[in-house]
């Protein structure tokens, strides 16, 4: 597996190294995208072979961008990339292999046409190739944009002429940090003006994800080199517009907005910004339309001079590594066999009675399962209310492909699948004492025991032990299709002393939502804001959340006085005055 790291606002220098040097016009590469857009991508780096390489989720999709090739430097101190360079083989290979280990099917996107020619003629009859209209690139000659010559382009002389017209005294000031806060209040009015209050759907949901990474580029503002341009009238604030560049010559803008109770306020804004960009900037990109028909027509009227074709780059059989699940169960079998020494009594019952497909995460590399865990479905009662779970079995790994972040795949592959499978909470008990350290690194507490059974369990009926567990106030239940596989299992095991003693256990949330939805509901009389960051895993969960009146409300926007925590400090709190516990699980 290919080992990657977080992209950070420190990577900068690093990265643009790469990409300010290259040909490529793609507004994917432009830092301030990376950075502003991590929280809804979870966007990652490395160097392969010469190569930077992006590693993102497109949705729940693993996918990569085209891998950007390492400049050379000139005589004169400068870099450069040339053209000839083509991505070779053996990289667009690791990568698949890469992806097949973290359980998806290979992915590229935003490939652009003459990369999908050079693809097909090193790689023939391997790929489909899928153009991806909503996410072409508009990009115009810089001139074009500041003149606005030609009839073609009469109606946006007009809208200019319009409001110097109106608005005669208006400035234009770079945008420096003093002025985020206007440009926050302004981004209001525009979404007031523009949808309205009433606001709902997927066009809610982009909003907010607009905002927020709006947010997190005015947070950065000083350290990932972006631009802005802001017009003001009589001292009001009525547009703004930012972006960074991509490469030597050709500059992102990333976001415009503007008052349209200002005729023409958009209008002037994109003449502005553009006109006060350094002179080198020949190319404009002003980024995709992701399908808003408003968004398109109203790229279209300023004649894009590029149109730059985006397709995604798939294998013709993408699930043929995934649908052997009789290869892969036998696999999974034979590592489990391998790694914990189990008696054969024990293995056949478990993979014949508890086993199933839909709960193996495995890793897959050379065509064969290296890794693999299973997700077993529980509820948790707590106080009265029944809770999703999961029980996080039989993790394991190849001794051959240890140290190679195979057990990070599989974690972040199982915590990922529990979130969409709405899992609130996800338990385990580690099988070695260090172990301990390394779950917490994902985010598991020492906040769950697993006790011993009760007295005369092998001769007790479910409907006995069901009333016993059920006594407890906070508890991992067993179903009664559990509970008869736990009573032949005992029965194979009659001269094994069952546990006697407390082992400490783990528990993960999955959730944050729901998770404090059920705190807040069992703490009515508690208010308080959270910010919940740095989970790895679950890259939804980052977020603002309120809790007040027995509700939890999740929000993009900042809140004050937020507690921050961690994922692994959220379980040590919502369990802070709770002492759950778990027995007889599958290990």
């Amino acid at each position: 597996m290919i080992r990657f790291s977080d992209v950070n606002v420190s990577d900068r220098k690093f990265i643009q190294r790469y990409t300010l040097w290259g040909k490529r016009r793609n507004c994917d590469l432009s830092f301030a995208n990376i950075i502003s857009w991590r929280f809804l991508y979870d966007t990652q780096y490395a160097v392969v072979d010469d190569y930077l390489i992006f590693r993102f989720y497109a949705g729940r999709h693993l996918a990569y961008m085209v891998p950007v090739p390492k400049p050379q430097v000139q005589k004169d101190g400068s870099y450069h990339i040339s053209e000839s360079i083509k991505c070779p083989v053996s990289l667009i290979k690791k990568l698949r292999e890469d992806s097949i280990a973290m359980g998806h099917p290979f992915l590229m996107v935003g490939v652009c046409r003459d990369i999908v020619e050079s693809l097909e003629k090193s790689i023939p009859d391997v790929f489909e190739y899928s153009p991806q209209r909503n996410f072409f690139d508009y990009i115009y000659f810089r001139e074009k944009l500041t003149k606005l010559s030609g009839k073609k382009l009469q109606s946006k002389r007009n809208h200019i002429n319009r409001f110097k017209t109106l608005y005669p005294d208006y400035e234009y000031r770079p945008l420096t940090k003093e002025l985020i806060p206007q440009c926050l209040q302004l981004e209001a009015i525009w979404r007031g003006n523009s949808y309205g209050s009433e606001e709902k759907g997927t066009e809610d949901v982009q909003l907010s994800q607009e905002l927020r990474s709006m947010t997190r580029a005015f947070l950065y503002w000083d350290n990932i080199g972006i631009t802005g341009g802001t017009i003001f009238v009589k001292g009001q604030l009525v547009a703004f517009s930012y972006g960074c560049p991509i490469n030597q010559d050709t500059f992102d803008v990333c976001v415009e907005k503007a008052d349209v109770n200002y005729e023409g306020s958009f209008s002037i804004i994109n003449q502005e910004f553009v006109k006060h960009l350094p002179e080198q900037y020949l190319y404009i990109n002003r980024e995709e339309d992701l399908g808003d028909e408003g968004l398109r027509r109203s790229k279209l009227s300023y004649k894009p001079d590029i149109l730059l074709e985006k397709f995604s780059v798939t294998e013709k059989h993408p699930l043929a590594q995934f649908v052997d699940q009789d290869r892969i169960k036998k696999e999974t079998e034979e590592l489990w066999r391998k790694t914990f020494g189990d008696s054969e009594d024990f293995i056949r019952l478990y993979f014949d009675k508890i086993y199933q497909s839909e709960y193996n995460v495995v890793s897959q590399i050379g065509g064969r399962v290296v890794g693999a865990l299973q997700t077993l479905p529980f509820n948790m009662l707590i106080h009265g209310n029944v809770v999703k779970t999961a029980y996080i079995s039989g993790v394991s790994v190849d001794e051959e492909y240890r140290r190679q972040n195979i057990g990070t795949s599989l974690m972040q592959q199982a915590h990922d699948m529990l979130y969409y499978e709405n899992v609130v909470f996800a338990t385990l008990i580690p099988a070695e004492q260090w172990l301990y350290d390394w779950y917490a690194s994902y985010g598991y507490a020492q906040k769950i025991t697993c006790t011993p059974p009760p007295d005369g369990i092998r001769e007790m009926t479910f409907k006995e032990f069901d009333q016993w567990q059920k006594a407890k106030d906070c508890v991992l239940l067993h179903s009664q299709t559990n509970y008869e596989i736990i009573q032949e299992d005992l029965k194979q095991s009659t001269d094994t002393p069952l546990q006697q003693k407390t082992i400490p256990a783990m528990i993960r949330v999955i959730n944050v939502q729901k998770a404090l939805a059920l705190y807040a509901g069992l703490h009515p009389m508690v208010k308080m804001n959270f910010r919940i960051y740095n989970d790895r895993h679950v890259r939804m969960n980052n977020l603002y959340i309120k809790v007040e009146n027995g509700n939890a409300e999740s929000t993009d926007q900042p809140l004050e006085n937020a507690k921050v925590m961690t994922i692994k400090e959220l379980a040590d709190f919502i369990f802070a005055e709770e002492s759950p516990k778990m027995n007889l699980m599958f290990n």
